[in-house]
């Protein structure tokens, strides 16, 4: 059994790694329709997950302000 715990050991090295390396904070869009557009597909992604109803017109309002915000180039 020690040598089968020794194998996994060095099996699962790689996995265990201790963190990702980055060099700064996360850059957000300056894009407002990309933005929005980012925020209406999270929340498409929440109610179909988990079934939270979110109302129709909420969602059609985001999906196109964002829309028409991308095609103006917003």
């Amino acid at each position: 059994m020690g040598k089968r715990a020794l194998s996994l050991n060095a099996f699962f090295s790689r996995a265990m790694a201790t963190e990702l390396p980055h060099k700064g904070a996360m850059n957000v869009t300056k894009n407002l329709g990309m933005l929005l557009l980012a925020i209406y597909l999270i929340l498409i992604g929440i109610t179909m997950l988990f079934h939270i109803a979110i109302p129709a017109i909420v969602m059609g309002i985001l999906a196109l302000a964002a829309g028409i915000l991308i095609l103006i180039g917003k």
